[in-house]
């Protein structure tokens, strides 16, 4: 089994629940609206800001890194969303394997994102890369981006440790799904709140 597939497998319980989560549903279900793509896009933005804040080590220029904080806020603007002023926690991302294990779970978001852009446009008539950008990525180029990713991580899997490598995978998995249940709950109350 090669790193990718070890990846995959041991991810694969914690990436299937945010397709269930309460919050996301409607990403590839029935009842999207701009009210709830804006709080779905908040909860990313409170994942991805804390999560991008974490990393304390270079980039390497040619590792794909996804620019989804500028995608999100793009997003946002669009629909006149507000970041959300929340705390949230994302352990240190300071060893070149803890980046390639967040990396793998920010860059893979954007092949299974195609999919929901599409949804997204069909619901709600966001065209992609044009109105909306977070989950459309890089559009045509998203393959192409996941797979200059997978090629520099085999060329670099000798020195990395898979553990950190899918720790770090992991916690971007529950990251997400946690800043997930904070909006979620923040938006159940202001429903109760409102009724």
């Amino acid at each position: 089994m090669n790193w990718l597939e070890r990846v995959r497998d041991t991810t694969r319980e914690a990436h299937e629940a945010l397709h269930h989560h309460p919050l996301l549903a409607p990403l590839s279900g029935t009842g999207l609206t701009r009210a709830r793509l804006g709080s779905i896009l908040q909860a990313f933005d409170v994942y991805y800001r804390s999560a991008e804040a974490a990393i304390t080590m270079a980039v390497p220029a040619d590792l794909p890194h996804a620019p989804v904080r500028d995608w999100l806020a793009k997003d946002m603007a669009a629909l006149d969303i507000a970041p959300l002023d929340v705390a949230f926690y994302v352990p240190p991302i300071n060893t070149p394997s803890r980046l390639i294990g967040y990396l793998y779970t920010k860059q893979g978001s954007t092949l299974g994102g195609r999919v929901i852009s599409k949804h997204i446009e069909r619901q709600l008539g966001l065209l992609p890369l044009t109105d909306q950008r977070f989950f459309a990525g890089y559009g045509p180029e998203n393959g192409a981006h996941w797979k200059r990713f997978t090629d520099y991580v085999s060329a670099h899997e000798a020195g990395l440790d898979h553990d950190q490598v899918i720790t770090a995978a992991c916690e971007a998995f529950d990251g997400i799904g946690r800043a997930c249940d904070q909006v979620f709950t923040r938006l159940s109350e202001l429903t109760s709140v409102s009724h």
